[in-house]
């Protein structure tokens, strides 16, 4: 089944009002990725010349956060291994020890790179 639609990603502002979204990692690499708004709550977001999705159900701050910014960060998750690093943390917390040293989240970071905004 292929994914052609992300409902509610998780998108994050700093306090430099740099915008990152948090998404699926995608099969091949990404090639002038763009994010171009397609209505109110929805944007298309085209990773490569043969991959792209929407996404979907975007609030309406974000959509008024990316309309002043030309670039923002695409932080691609390995979904598997950030189940793995989870459940090894929340087995730590259930039997009151420390996570280990191989629970790191940022080990579920498959790739981060800009993407260009047309909002």
């Amino acid at each position: 089944m292929e994914l052609n639609e992300i409902k509610n990603p998780q998108f994050v502002k700093n306090d430099k009002g740099m915008i990152s979204v948090f998404l699926p990692a995608f099969k091949g690499g990404p090639e002038n990725p763009t994010l171009t708004k397609k209505d109110a709550t929805t944007l298309h977001f085209q990773f490569n010349a043969k991959g792209d999705i929407d996404l979907t159900e975007i609030p309406e701050e974000v959509m008024s956060d990316l309309a002043s910014v030309s670039k923002i960060l695409v932080v691609e998750i390995n979904a598997m291994k950030s189940i793995d690093v989870l459940e090894k943390s929340i087995d730590a917390l259930t039997k009151n020890k420390e996570p280990s040293e191989d629970t790191n989240i940022m080990d579920a970071v498959q790739r981060a790179y800009e993407v260009t905004v047309k909002a």
